[in-house]
C-alpha cells in the first residue's frame, strides 16, 4: 500500500527531523514543502497494520509536531 504522511515541524528543526525520517524503512520519498505543513512523506508498506507501525514510529522523531496520513485508494472505475 501507498500512502502520503503530511508533517508540522517545530521551527529550525526541519534538517534533524529530515535526516531522521530519510532512513527509515517504509519512507518512499521526502520533500520540503511551503505551507501549512513542512514535510511530505511518500511511504509504502505491505498493509495497513506495516502502515500504522510505520507511522508510530514517524511519530516519535523529536522535533514532529503533527502529521496527517493519506493512504492511497484505488482509482474509481
Amino acid at each position: 500500500m501507498v500512502g502520503g504522511v503530511l508533517i508540522k515541524v517545530e521551527p529550525n528543526k526541519t534538517k534533524e527531523v529530515y535526516r531522521k525520517l530519510k532512513d527509515l524503512e517504509g519512507v518512499a520519498n521526502i520533500v520540503t514543502v511551503f505551507g501549512s505543513y513542512d514535510m511530505v512523506l511518500m511511504i509504502r508498506a505491505l498493509d495497513l497494520d506495516a502502515a500504522s507501525k510505520l507511522i508510530a514510529r514517524i511519530r516519535e522523531v523529536e522535533g514532529i509536531v503533527s502529521t496527517e496520513t493519506l493512504i492511497a485508494s484505488t482509482p474509481p472505475e
